[in-house]
C-alpha cells in the first residue's frame, strides 16, 4: 500500500470513528434525558425495554468506536514507523475506559432517579 493510499484509508477510518462516537453520545444523551424525564414513572417492563435497548445500542456503538479508533491508531503508527517518526501516544485504553465509564454512569443515573422516586 502506498503512503497516499494509507493516508486515505486512515482518513476514512477516522471519519467513521467520528461518526460512530457521535452516534454513541447521541444514544447516551437520549437515555439520560429519558431517565431524567420519565425514569421514575416507568413500569418494570418499560424499564427493562429501555435499559435493554440502551445496553445493546450503546454497547454496539461504543465497541465499534473503540475498534475504529484502535484501527486508526495502528494505521497512523504504521505510517509513522515507515518514515522513522516517533510513535504516537496510545490513547486506546483511556478511550475504552471513558466509553465504559460513560455507559455505566448512565445506568447509575437511571438507578438513582428510580431510587429517589422509591424513597419519596
Amino acid at each position: 500500500m502506498t503512503e497516499y493510499e494509507l493516508a486515505d484509508y486512515a482518513t476514512s477510518v477516522m471519519n467513521n470513528f467520528l461518526s460512530t462516537i457521535a452516534i454513541y453520545f447521541s444514544v447516551v444523551t437520549a437515555y439520560v434525558v429519558a431517565a431524567y424525564a420519565a425514569g421514575d414513572r416507568l413500569s418494570k417492563l418499560q424499564l427493562t425495554i429501555v435499559n435493554g435497548t440502551f445496553t445493546i445500542a450503546a454497547g454496539i456503538m461504543g465497541l465499534l468506536s473503540f475498534l475504529l479508533f484502535s484501527r486508526f491508531y495502528e494505521l497512523v503508527s504504521q505510517a509513522g514507523h515507515s518514515r522513522g517518526e516517533t510513535p504516537l501516544v496510545d490513547f486506546r485504553i483511556p478511550f475504552g475506559v471513558l466509553v465504559t465509564i460513560v455507559f455505566l454512569g448512565c445506568l447509575l443515573f437511571m438507578w438513582s432517579v428510580r431510587r429517589k422516586s422509591d424513597n419519596a
